[in-house]
């Protein structure tokens, strides 16, 4: 049994590095493009509408993994605020969508592989480099 879930394990990882538009990365770079599309559309909105456009956006999508409730006291706080960048945006939306609305089924996988706090950590290390290339890029 442990041996097919480490197989499945391994083959979701390959599928996520043959396709990293189903991965955090995706998730990244559909953020950018869905703010690009909503920068060319609006042209005469501010910056902090079309940020705050961006989250509305991530709360109405079909296929989330939480309720309506839970996301907007999720985002609440960053869609008052009226300083909010692209980068603390993308961040909420992967802080959110990756880990806190799957932390205990992310959890159990971590457990499962038995993976060190330190690889974890390196990992998260890894996402956040990799949003500040990408929002840098776009910026």
């Amino acid at each position: 049994m442990i041996i097919l879930k480490r197989i499945a394990a391994f083959l979701k990882g390959l599928l996520i590095q043959a396709s990293p538009s189903l991965g955090f990365k995706g998730m990244i770079d559909t953020q950018i493009n869905v703010y690009r599309r909503l920068k060319l559309k609006f042209t005469d909105a501010s910056e902090n509408d079309l940020l705050n456009s961006l989250i509305m956006n991530r709360i109405d999508a079909p296929c989330s993994p939480s309720t309506t409730a839970e996301e907007h006291a999720h985002y609440d706080a960053l869609l008052q605020n009226p300083n909010k960048t692209l980068k603390d945006v993308i961040w909420a939306i992967v802080e959110y969508e990756c880990l806190l609305s799957r932390g205990e089924e992310l959890h159990h996988q971590l457990a499962e592989i038995g993976a060190e706090p330190s690889a974890v950590a390196e990992e998260l290390e890894k996402w956040i480099e990799y949003l500040n290339e990408r929002v840098k890029e776009f910026t």
